[in-house]
């Protein structure tokens, strides 16, 4: 135990409490719990050095009684430092108060540990929580990370650095910073290393960042699922306004069931790269929503640059100022294979399509009535599109959803195209995000 008013030379036990984290860390071994009586600590925690890992069958436990508080103390640098296995942290506010330094960090062998239930804020760097070093297997789960601000610069709530692998980060809320809420940083052009590899990003709500809630810069095999993203706002001076992009040279991104709300743009894809185009993204079974114009804002859901083989399938677009998808404009290059099917897109503005989209597939969509499809600056309705060539088992519905519950209308029920990645609860899947019947 660890306590306040404990002594160092005590044994450690609830009767005799140790003072500091440090010397706690010193005597755990796996199986073993360290409980840290509420109060302030001014060290450093350094899961590192000496200190011993735990194991898959006996992890070691370090738990915060009523929300003990670390904050920095004479040392200078993150004030949590894990490069151990199968540690179980949880139930601190971590406060940085300002410093130029990570709240925490995670390198190496983290394997099976967690970070959980805890306030991690107020840091003046690049990132409130970053992995990196090779930092593999470790969990954010339950945490409150806010407020990781550099004037005029990124401070990230959660920054995945390159040769980072298997990372979940989960159920988390991450809000007011001042880059974005979770970035998986990219090696090209600066920094060397493989990409980091194999992130899960489920259950968070992001929002209220000068940036982005999610940037997915060169990262490998990554999904976005179940995520609130929203209050994603243009700043005057610094520009922003989409929730999520995914851009340089990401590849295999599954972006599923999250809701998108009040932003400027739901969703980017591609832009500026140094190498491959994105590729190997879905995105799947999405609410795009109530977006915003202010400012010079977008008011759009998807804005599709350069990649190849993006698929956008079964997602919801209401609610909508500006174009549900822009495609094609040449940001860097073609739109290159794009599939666009069983989407419900209740906007007037259905598509602005410039003229670099070899290859689009479009299908099974669910129009408002009187939408129109800018094709390289003609006005479109959708006949005059389909004769184009597209969207031939597309058709158009004056009621394609319910207002309140966003759920599918009749005239989008059961009658989607049937995809690889379709799941369906009735005689066939629905058209659009939510599938009615489950």
């Amino acid at each position: 135990m660890v306590s306040p008013t404990g002594n160092d030379a005590a044994a450690g036990t609830e009767p005799a409490p140790v003072r500091t984290l440090t010397k706690a860390l010193s005597l755990a071994g796996p199986g073993d719990r360290i409980r840290v009586l509420a109060g302030s600590y001014a060290e450093r925690v350094l899961i590192t050095g000496s200190v011993r890992a735990g194991t898959a069958e006996a992890p070691i436990t370090l738990e915060g009684v009523e929300l003990p508080r670390i904050l920095p103390g004479a040392q200078q640098g993150a004030l949590v430092v894990v490069e151990r296995p199968h540690w179980r942290i949880r139930g601190f506010d971590i406060d940085a108060q300002n410093r130029p330094a990570f709240a925490v960090v995670f390198s190496g062998n983290t394997e099976g540990t967690v970070l959980s239930g805890s306030e991690i804020h107020h840091a003046r760097y690049g990132a409130g929580i970053s992995f990196h070093n090779g930092a593999h297997g470790a969990t954010l789960e339950n945490n409150h990370i806010h407020h990781i601000f550099v004037a005029n610069k990124d401070g990230h709530g959660v920054l995945i650095q390159p040769t980072v692998r298997n990372i979940t980060v989960r159920d988390n809320v991450i809000h007011d910073n001042s880059g974005d809420s979770i970035q998986c940083y990219s090696p090209d052009g600066s920094v060397p290393g493989a990409p980091a590899d194999g992130l899960l990003i489920e259950g968070n709500d992001l929002y209220g960042n000068i940036e982005q809630s999610i940037d997915i810069k060169t990262c490998y095999n990554v999904t976005i699922r179940r995520n609130k993203l929203h209050k994603a706002r243009r700043h005057p001076r610094l520009g922003g306004n989409g929730a999520l992009v995914v851009h340089m040279s990401a590849r295999d991104v599954l972006i599923e069931e999250n809701d998108f709300y009040d932003a400027g743009l739901a969703i980017g894809i591609g832009g500026n790269r140094y190498g491959p185009m994105p590729s190997g993204i879905v995105i799947r079974r999405n609410l795009i929503r109530d977006m915003l114009t202010e400012g010079g804002m977008t008011g759009g859901g998807l804005q599709l640059a350069v990649s190849t083989g993006t698929q956008v399938v079964n997602n919801t677009f209401t609610r909508l100022p500006g174009p549900a998808l822009i495609l094609g404009r040449g940001d860097g290059g073609p739109t290159q294979g794009l599939v666009l099917k069983n989407n419900i897109i209740d906007a007037d503005q259905a598509m602005e399509v410039g003229d670099q989209v070899p290859g689009l597939t479009t299908g099974s969509n669910l129009y408002r009535p009187g939408a129109t499809f800018l094709e390289e600056g003609a006005a479109l309705n959708l006949s005059q599109w389909q004769a184009r060539g597209q969207d031939r088992t597309s058709r158009e519905e004056a009621a394609p959803i319910d207002p309140e519950t966003l759920s599918p209308g009749p005239a989008a029920v059961d009658r989607a195209e049937r995809l690889e990645l379709d799941t369906s609860c009735g005689a066939g899947p629905d058209i659009g995000a939510v599938e009615s019947g489950c």
